[in-house]
């Protein structure tokens, strides 16, 4: 029981976090019709982009979070071996594309490694329309894992034979972008999360024990609004509006990007017990939903020279979180959201690029409850030529 307990926990934090290939949530997937040929090879992915001006794929590896138990990645991981065998340390991403000027259409797929029998599979839709300024990014998560225990033994002398099984789907970061080409009004950008996980604990064949159904069902959307695109000097301003909203449908998680404790991530909502079944629902247990919502203005600002690029942008705003539990008096916080991002790219010759990234913010994008979120990347970019055909 423990061992699939362990197990599920992990899931949620895999098929959360950012453990994806070369491309893998919306943020990367959706930018690959519109990419050249590259080799990129940074702190945590490897990988490529090869094609012609009509047909492009990619192959890659990045390292995997484990978060909950280990919250740093493998850092350089791709296989690790042990008492348990030879284990996949990274995710690996594939993906195909077909690009024109009118349409472009791709299919990707991601491949996470938990351990034997359990796997995260996440294919991607990729559709780009009106010469690339419409993209849609489609990510699909689905893992399914099941385990029997039996005789387990414990100190007085009582024996349990258990059953468990663990489905996790997730429409994470569904992602469309539309570039207007005006300035007053110059973009959009619209995401949709949702995550569900079920874990159900059998333990029908033991003498008064039951059957449990635990769930966690989470929904989110964020709506970004780019304007007064501007160039004062040497420097390009692009302000944007940052709207943002979660929920928890099922249990109290509200984000559920990554598993802080199996109890505090999933809720019962059936126990079975013989002939008798009890059903709980989220409106039993709560008056008002856990939410969370969160209003940003950004700033936008980049500078270019000759070799160096530099991208910030600094946030504040206001985020507003609480719920009310039944017979619970309501529960509401608020704060300031802020946040400080960094791209800087260095090309000392064309087609060669180093780049670093990095961002500090009070987001809690993983739910883990963190007052101060810290991020950091670098690595280097190698463009190639097309394989043929334009580019």
């Amino acid at each position: 029981m423990k061992k699939v307990l362990l197990t599920a926990m992990a899931l949620l934090t895999i098929a959360s976090a950012s453990a994806f290939g070369m491309y893998g949530r919306g943020d990367s997937w959706i930018d690959f019709l519109t990419h050249g040929n590259q080799l990129r090879a940074r702190m945590d992915q490897v990988g490529f982009v090869l094609g012609n001006g009509t047909i492009k794929g990619t192959l890659g590896f990045r390292a995997n979070t484990v978060g909950f138990f280990a919250p740093q990645a493998k850092w350089g991981n791709i296989l690790s071996s042990g008492a348990n065998g030879t284990s996949l340390d990274s995710t690996l991403s594939a993906g195909i594309g077909y690009t024109s000027d009118v349409f472009g259409i791709g299919v990707g797929y991601n491949f996470t490694y938990v351990e034997k029998d359990f796997y995260v599979h996440t294919p991607v839709l990729m559709i780009n329309a009106l010469n690339n300024n419409l993209r849609i990014s489609i990510p699909i998560q689905v893992a399914v894992a099941s385990e029997t225990v039996k005789d387990i033994d414990y100190p007085n002398g009582a024996g349990i034979n258990f059953k468990g099984k663990f489905t996790g789907v997730a429409f994470d970061n569904i992602q469309l972008r539309y570039y207007t080409g005006i300035d007053a009004f110059n973009a959009i950008r619209f995401y949709v999360y949702y995550k569900y996980a079920n874990f159900e604990s059998d333990l029908s064949q033991n003498p008064n024990n039951a059957t449990i159904n635990s769930t966690a069902e989470t929904l989110g959307f964020q709506l970004r609004l780019y304007f007064l695109n501007t160039t004062v000097g040497n420097v390009n301003i692009n302000p944007f509006v940052r709207l943002e909203y979660h929920t928890a449908l099922r249990g109290d998680k509200l984000k559920g990007y990554r598993a802080e404790g199996f109890e505090a991530t999933m809720a019962p909502t059936k126990i079975t017990s013989g002939s008798d079944s009890l059903e709980i629902k989220q409106s039993d247990l709560y008056d008002v939903y856990p939410y969370e919502f969160t209003i940003k203005p950004v700033l936008g600002i980049t500078a270019n020279s000759d070799i160096v690029s530099l991208y910030v942008e600094p946030s504040l705003g206001y985020t507003v979180s609480g719920s009310k539990p039944k017979g619970i008096e309501a529960t509401t916080t608020h704060k300031l959201a802020w946040g400080a991002y960094t791209e800087l790219y260095i090309r000392p010759v064309q087609d060669l690029e180093w780049y670093f990234e990095m961002d500090v913010n009070n987001s809690d994008v993983d739910g883990t409850g963190v007052p101060v979120t810290f991020a950091t990347s670098t690595g280097i970019t190698w463009y190639l030529p097309s394989l043929g055909g334009a580019q």
